[in-house]
C-alpha cells in the first residue's frame, strides 16, 4: 500500500475512531441513566371491574409452562358472528374485558380474557416482574391463550379479532402480525417500546447532559443508539426481550387495524402513536379522542367509543357481510334488553342506533 494512499486514508480513520470513542463514552455516561428510567415503574391505577358468573372460567398453559386464568364468555346472540380475545393492560386483569368489550356479546360475538403472568389469578413468575412495557413473556402468554383457543371443541375456524389495552394493545399487534389466524387489530392507546423510549430520551436529554446547545443539535441516530443501549442492558437485568413492536405493525396487514389514542394523552403523546400508525399497511383507522388522557378514551368519548369499536368488528370479521350482521342483530337480539346491568361500566355500550352505525361501515 503507498504512503500516498495511507495519508488519504488517514482522515477517515480518524474520524472512525472519534466517533467510536464518542459513542463508547455516549454509552458509559448516559445509558445506565436512561435504563434505570425504562425500569421504573407508571404511577396510575388500572381499571377494576366486578367478575361476573356468566363465563365460563378456564385454564390454560404457556409454552414455558405456567398456567394462565381465563374466562370465555359465549355470545347472547342465536348466532356467532366471531371470536374476540382481550389483552388487558399493565396491572389490568381479565375482567376489563367487559368494560371494553363486553357489549359485543350481544351482536354475535364470543369474548375470550385473561390474566396475563403475574396479574390477576395466573401464576407468576419469580425472576421476572412486569413492568409496562411488552416483553417476550407476553407475547408466550397471548400465544397460550390462542394455542387454547384453538384446541376448544368450539373453536372458531375462522380466527380471532384481538383487541388490547395499552401494554396489551402492543402486545396484540406484535402476535397479531405473525399469526395469520388474527383476522384484526384493535388497540387503544397502543404504544411501541423503541419509540416511545426515543422521545423521551429527546424529550428529557438536556436534564442529564453537560452541553443543551450540543445535545440539542445532535442526530437521531445518537438518540437511536443510546436507547439501544439501554434496551439490552434492561433485557439483561430483567430477564426478558423487547419485541419490536413497529416491525410487527408493518407485518400486519392486508389484515385491517383500528387504533384508538388519547388526544391529551401525557405518558404516550399522540406523535408517538401516529408513527406507529404509519407504519402500518392498509386498511387501517386512527381515532384521536379529543381530551382524553392515556387509557380514558372510553370515558371521555362515550357511545361513540363503543360505536366505532362495533363498526370495526361487524366490518372486519372474515364471514360477515352487512346484511348477514345487521340480520344477526336485528333477529334475537334486543339492544336496549342488552345494556349491561355491571355497575363498573362508565356508559352503555349498546345502542338503538348500532344498527345504523355497523350498516354505514359495512357498506363502505
Amino acid at each position: 500500500m503507498s504512503t500516498v494512499l495511507l495519508w488519504s486514508l488517514l482522515p477517515v480513520g480518524i474520524l472512525l475512531t472519534a466517533i467510536t470513542a464518542f459513542l463508547l463514552y455516549i454509552h458509559l455516561r448516559y445509558t445506565a441513566i436512561v435504563g434505570r428510567v425504562f425500569e421504573e415503574k407508571p404511577l396510575f391505577l388500572p381499571l377494576r371491574v366486578t367478575p361476573t358468573t356468566d363465563g365460563e372460567d378456564v385454564r390454560f398453559s404457556t409454552r414455558d409452562g405456567l398456567t394462565l386464568a381465563g374466562v370465555y364468555f359465549k355470545t347472547t346472540a342465536a348466532r356467532r358472528l366471531g371470536v374476540i380475545v382481550f389483552s388487558h393492560e399493565y396491572l389490568g386483569d381479565r375482567w376489563s374485558a367487559l368494560a371494553y368489550v363486553g357489549h359485543l356479546r350481544a351482536l354475535g360475538f364470543d369474548l375470550f380474557s385473561f390474566d396475563y403472568r403475574s396479574h390477576g389469578k395466573s401464576d407468576s413468575e419469580p425472576s421476572y416482574k412486569p413492568l409496562q412495557w411488552v416483553t417476550n413473556h407476553e407475547l408466550h402468554d397471548l400465544r397460550g391463550a390462542l394455542t387454547y383457543l384453538r384446541s376448544r371443541p368450539d373453536h372458531d375456524p375462522a380466527g380471532v379479532g384481538l383487541f388490547g389495552v395499552s401494554r396489551g394493545g402492543a402486545t396484540a399487534l406484535c402476535v397479531g402480525g405473525k399469526d395469520p389466524s388474527v383476522w384484526g387489530v384493535a388497540t387503544d392507546g397502543a404504544f411501541p417500546t423503541q419509540g416511545t423510549m426515543i422521545a423521551y430520551i429527546m424529550r428529557w436529554a438536556t436534564i442529564y447532559v453537560d452541553s443543551r446547545t450540543i445535545w440539542a443539535k445532535m442526530p437521531r441516530c445518537i438518540f437511536e443508539f443510546l436507547g439501544w443501549a439501554a434496551r439490552k442492558r434492561s433485557q439483561v437485568r430483567l430477564k426478558c426481550r423487547f419485541p419490536n413492536v413497529e416491525r410487527a405493525t408493518a407485518r400486519l396487514a392486508p389484515r385491517p387495524l383500528f387504533m384508538i389514542h388519547g388526544e391529551k394523552d401525557a405518558y404516550i403523546g399522540p406523535k408517538i402513536a401516529e408513527t406507529l400508525f404509519d407504519l402500518a399497511g392498509e386498511p387501517k383507522e386512527m381515532w384521536l379522542v379529543p381530551k382524553a388522557k392515556h387509557n380514558r378514551c372510553r370515558e371521555a368519548a362515550g357511545q361513540e367509543y363503543f360505536d366505532r369499536i362495533t363498526a370495526f368488528f361487524l366490518k372486519s370479521a372474515p364471514r360477515i357481510t352487512a346484511k348477514s350482521a345487521l340480520s344477526g342483530m336485528s333477529s334475537g337480539i334486543d339492544l336496549e334488553a342488552s345494556a349491561p346491568t355491571n355497575p363498573n361500566y362508565t356508559s352503555s355500550p349498546v345502542a338503538i342506533h348500532a344498527v345504523t352505525v355497523a350498516d354505514n361501515a359495512l357498506s363502505h
